[in-house]
């Protein structure tokens, strides 16, 4: 389930409990953030519960998506609590953006040792 995340205490303990974690920055009065809404649904169902899928919305809570991004949206993937990656902007096209963030969780992953079949995890979305 996607979480949507308001207060910096509150992402900061997930970050702590979390091996691996998503985080999405968007803002909901933006005509974009429905489509991104909708690739992070559907990129949840592939990836919960071995990652923990979050939702920071500007509209909702502006200082920590400031935090987090000097634009949106923005895609970012923790590792222990660290950021390992992002993407910034997306294509608005769903099979590009959707191979654009496959290629980048991958690549994230690899540098850092982890192999997805030993997560049981794969990435069809």
């Amino acid at each position: 389930m996607v979480k949507q995340i308001s207060e910096k205490e509150e992402l900061s303990s997930i970050l702590s409990r979390s091996k691996l974690a998503i985080i999405v920055v968007y803002d909901s009065r933006d005509v974009t953030g429905r489509y991104i809404s909708g690739i992070i649904e559907d990129l949840s169902k592939s990836l919960e519960p071995v990652f923990s899928i979050l939702v920071v919305d500007a509209a909702i809570s502006p200082l920590l998506a400031r935090t987090l991004a000097k634009s949106y949206p923005r895609l970012l993937l923790y590792i222990d609590g660290r950021k390992v990656w992002e993407q910034i902007g997306f294509f608005y096209t769903s099979s590009n953006d959707r191979y654009a963030i496959r290629r980048g969780i991958l690549m994230a992953l690899r540098s850092k040792g982890i192999r997805l079949s030993a997560l049981g995890v794969k990435l069809n979305f």
